[in-house]
């Protein structure tokens, strides 16, 4: 019986079970295991099983935007221009925090660090200080600005108490061993430092419930406690100002070796974790039910090359049906996902008669009304 990352309890029985051998990552690559998910009623954390696999996974598949310097995801289509994740994490960090108070700021998990990159055009004076569990982004922090300062695999011991700013952007929903990395946050932290971060909100956004390599699942309670636990002050969590995210930041006090944790109330999140279970269980039944009463010579793509539409794509009985993926984020054009090609909307000659909706169930409908008004088409939603 695992034990929950935040508070240690025991957590029971799993409120998910995929029945399923394999499980997908946020790599959209399939690793061995069954997928299981748990709630805490202690502290509102829900937490995925850590599959044996995903040692291997992190070692040898998993890598964020490594094509080159510009890669990125796709965060929105505003007014007709695509905005990216890592512009909009810098432009959501400016409004929370003036880093040009600060002279040394860490991005903790920090792969090729385009928001801090970003970040330190308004902060001339800024020393960056980078650092993940690979080495694999080394070419890129060469490159970045001096002063610099970069470690991997383990943060560099000199660092210790001398850091007055740490980021992290999407990194603490991956970690099984989450308050030893709160712990070495808290220590790399000067008295009076600050943490920020961003990690998935699951509660706004399906997908994360069922991604392997997404351990943590957060709430507003579970971060609250694990904060307070570790010493953090004056806590701020925004689910507003990023899209199906936490914006969190807190204060250390150092003479606070554990804080108060008076958590707010979790049930709603405990009964909507319970609703994403029974959404997520009866969804495969659902995706074949529709494929099978596709006409056979019907052309079919799937629309969205992330974790919904390679969902999809790992349920059909005949994904090789499916002519291609079809997706608006630029690096993605001309790659193949799954063996077919990933076009832009409107670039390929062989319009699909049918088309499986891999996005967002929040956003899906709207978006395809907007992308393929007045074409007669058999659409797939989610929701």
């Amino acid at each position: 019986m695992p034990g929950c990352t935040v508070c240690g309890t025991d957590l029971g029985a799993p409120i998910y079970r995929s029945g399923r051998a394999h499980s997908l990552t946020t790599m959209n690559t399939l690793v061995k295991g069954e997928t299981q998910v748990f709630f805490c009623d202690t502290c509102g954390h829900a937490q995925t099983n850590a599959l044996p696999d995903l040692e291997r996974f992190y070692a040898e598949e998993y890598e964020i935007n490594l094509d080159g310097e510009d890669d990125d995801q796709l965060y929105a289509v505003v007014g007709g221009r695509e905005v990216y994740r890592s512009e909009h994490q810098a432009n959501v960090l400016a409004d929370k925090i003036d880093l040009s108070r600060f002279r040394r700021v860490l991005d903790y998990g920090c792969a090729k660090a385009p928001t801090l990159r970003s970040a330190r055009e308004n902060a001339p004076r800024m020393e960056a200080y980078l650092f993940d569990v690979t080495d694999k982004y080394i070419p890129f922090w060469e490159k970045f600005p001096e002063p610099r300062y970069y470690a991997a695999f383990q943060p560099d011991p000199a660092w210790s108490g001398h850091i007055d700013v740490v980021l992290s952007f999407y990194a603490l929903e991956h970690v099984a061993e989450l308050n030893e990395i709160i712990g070495n946050v808290k220590a790399l932290l000067r008295d009076g430092g600050y943490f920020y971060f961003i990690v998935p909100n699951m509660y706004a956004n399906a997908a994360d419930f069922i991604v392997a390599d997404h351990v943590n699942h957060f709430s507003r309670a579970s971060l609250t406690y694990m904060l307070g636990n570790h010493g953090f002050t004056d806590i701020e969590i925004d689910e507003e100002a990023h899209a199906a995210a936490f914006v969190v930041m807190a204060r250390i006090d150092h003479t606070k070796a554990h804080g108060q944790t008076s958590l707010p109330d979790f049930a709603a999140d405990r009964a909507k974790a319970c609703e994403l279970a029974g959404f997520w269980s009866g969804l495969t039944a659902r995706i074949t039910a529709f494929e099978a009463g596709l006409d056979a010579g019907l052309p079919r793509a799937i629309y969205g090359a992330g974790i919904y539409g390679n969902y999809i794509y790992s349920c059909l009985d005949q994904p090789e049906k499916i002519t291609h993926f079809v997706d608006q984020n630029k690096f993605l054009a001309g790659k193949r996902m799954q063996g077919c090609p990933v076009v832009p909307p409107g670039t390929y000659s062989d319009d699909p008669a049918a088309l499986f909706v891999g996005l967002n169930p929040r956003i899906a409908r709207n978006a395809m009304a907007e992308t393929f008004a007045g074409r007669a088409l058999e659409f797939f939603f989610l929701d």
